[in-house]
């Protein structure tokens, strides 16, 4: 693994930090109809649940669900949402219960 190159361009990661600085959904967030799942982690430093932020805007969608990963020894803070092991049962029952648009519907 150490022989292996890096072939990745240390701007695109700064280029994606700087892309969300100023970004801020909230004035549209009503505008959402489709069932939502949103996924994040008790112990997320980015998006810390503690700052109720997450659940007051997703009172704005009426099809909007969280599902909030328990802080635990095999979490990773953000990176807690990017393993599947820890929401994909959970994904797998919110689908199922999201009902089917009719063929040709919006």
């Amino acid at each position: 693994m150490a022989s292996a190159a890096f072939s990745a361009d240390a701007n695109d990661f700064l280029y994606q930090w700087d892309s969300s600085r100023d970004y801020n959904p909230a004035p549209q967030l009503g505008a959402i109809t489709a069932p939502l799942l949103a996924i994040n982690a008790a112990d997320d430093e980015r998006n810390p649940p503690e700052t109720g932020v997450m659940e007051r805007e997703l009172k704005r969608l009426p099809n909007a669900r969280l599902l909030l990963i328990p802080a635990s020894e095999e979490t990773r803070g953000h990176g807690a949402t990017g393993m599947a092991k820890f929401w994909a049962k959970d994904l797998g029952a919110w689908r199922a219960g999201v009902p089917r648009r009719a063929a040709g519907g919006n």
